[in-house]
């Protein structure tokens, strides 16, 4: 559903033409960072300004200012986004991913329905933010695990991972903004 040119149901759609002076501001803020461009989820969240603001600004916090090495952090994104079911963050994510140096078996054991990762860290990662999805907690024994392999900074940033793109998840769903998990290879 990329590329809508209606409005969809929440937010603004792409053209930004009945955008008000606030909405433009934000627009204009997120795309003189480090995106470059305003992705789909922040023009779905566009219909309450200072509330867009703030959520860009935690995850820009989680993708540039993270104590996670790159490809934990793209592992957790794609878990969460194979997780609740959106293509669109997975599809984003994926050559991220990728470039992190995540190999394929690894980011394909983050689609829906995938069996598990072959190793960890990785596999307690997606089991972390699959738990976090479907339960709104994880098990001890998972966190315990995570903590372990990645420090209580690591596991806790995982946990703001899980729950920031589940959030944009929604935002992305509502707004119309979602698209179908890409295909199986780079």
């Amino acid at each position: 559903m990329t590329g809508q040119t209606h409005n969809p149901p929440i937010g603004l759609g792409p053209d930004l033409a009945d955008a008000t002076e606030d909405q433009r501001r934000i627009v204009d803020l997120i795309a003189s960072g480090r995106r470059g461009s305003v992705p789909s989820p922040f023009l779905a969240m566009l219909d309450v300004p200072h509330l867009a603001e703030v959520i860009q600004e935690v995850g820009a916090t989680i993708r540039y200012r993270s104590t996670l090495q790159d490809a934990h952090r793209e592992i957790a994104i794609l878990a969460t986004a194979g997780a609740v079911r959106c293509g669109y963050e997975w599809n984003h994510h994926a050559p991220i991913a990728r470039k992190a140096g995540l190999s394929e078996d690894v980011i394909q054991s983050t689609r829906p329905g995938a069996a598990p990762a072959p190793s960890e860290p990785e596999a307690t990662i997606i089991a972390l933010c699959q738990e976090l999805v479907a339960n709104n907690i994880a098990k001890p024994k998972t966190l315990a695990a995570a903590i372990e392999q990645l420090g209580r900074t690591g596991a806790s940033e995982c946990v703001a991972i899980a729950g920031y793109y589940g959030l944009l998840a929604n935002f992305i769903k509502t707004g119309g903004f979602d698209e179908p998990f890409g295909s199986n290879t780079a």
